[in-house]
C-alpha cells in the first residue's frame, strides 16, 4: 500500500483503470437477472466509459463498450505524457535561467518567468516600464532577487524555446482533459439509451386465458 501511495496520481488513476476493466471481465450472470437500471448504467460510465454498456449488456463486453474504454484509456496515457512532458520542460527552463540570467528559482510564480522572457535584464524591464509610463510596475524589481541579467540573446531565445514548448503541452494537457469529460458524457448517455432500450425489449405481454382476458406485463 505505501508503494501505492508513492505514485503519481496519474498513474494510480491508470492503475485503477486497469483494475476496474479486469474486475469487470469477471462479471457473473447473475448481473443479467437484475433488472436494468438506466441510472445505472449512466453512472457506471461516468466512472469508467464502457462499463455502461456492458452493464446493459447483461455483463458482456461489446464493440461499442471496449471503443470507449480503449479511447479513455488512450486518453489517460495521453495526460501523463503530456503532464510528464510540461514538467520536464518547466524544470528545464527554470535551470537555464538559474544558470544563464542569474537567477534563483524559490519563491518566483509564472509572472516573473514570463517578464524574465521578454527583457535581457532587470535594468531593462525598469527602463522599459518608465518609457511606457508604468511607474506602478516599476517597484517590481526593487527587490535583488528579482534580478536577473541574460549574457546574450542566444540564451535569452533558448528560455523562450523551452518555456513555449511547456505551454504548448499545457494547451495539449487541456485539450486531453476536455476530451476525456467528453468521452464521459457521450458514453454515460449512450449507456443510459442502452440500457432503457434493453429494458423496454425485455417487456414481455403474456395473455391469460380465463373468464376474462387478462394482459400481464412482465420485466
Amino acid at each position: 500500500m505505501a508503494h501505492l501511495q508513492s505514485l503519481p496520481p496519474l498513474c494510480r488513476y491508470s492503475l485503477f483503470l486497469a483494475l476496474m476493466v479486469l474486475g469487470s471481465l469477471a462479471g457473473t450472470e447473475a448481473a443479467a437477472q437484475v433488472p436494468l437500471k438506466p441510472a445505472k448504467a449512466a453512472a457506471y460510465s461516468i466512472v469508467l466509459p464502457g462499463l455502461g454498456h456492458k452493464y446493459a449488456n447483461g455483463g458482456r463486453w461489446t464493440r461499442r463498450a471496449a471503443l470507449y474504454t480503449i479511447a479513455d484509456a488512450i486518453l489517460v496515457a495521453g495526460l501523463v505524457t503530456s503532464e510528464w512532458q510540461r514538467r520536464h520542460l518547466v524544470e528545464s527552463y527554470q535551470t537555464w535561467a538559474a544558470s544563464y540570467a542569474g537567477i534563483t528559482n524559490a519563491g518566483k510564480d509564472r509572472r516573473f518567468y514570463i517578464t524574465i522572457g521578454n527583457h535581457l535584464s532587470s535594468d531593462e524591464y525598469r527602463e522599459a516600464q518608465l518609457r511606457n509610463r508604468r511607474v506602478d510596475l516599476v517597484n517590481y524589481v526593487d527587490d535583488p532577487a528579482f534580478h536577473w541579467t541574460w549574457q546574450n540573446i542566444q540564451d535569452l531565445q533558448r528560455y523562450r524555446d523551452l518555456r513555449r514548448s511547456s505551454e504548448s503541452w499545457a494547451q495539449q494537457r487541456g485539450g486531453i482533459i476536455a476530451a476525456l469529460v467528453a468521452n464521459r458524457v457521450v458514453s454515460s448517455v449512450s449507456a443510459l439509451l442502452a440500457a432503457r432500450r434493453k429494458r423496454e425489449s425485455s417487456l414481455q405481454i403474456a395473455v391469460i386465458p380465463g373468464p376474462t382476458v387478462q394482459v400481464a406485463f412482465t420485466m
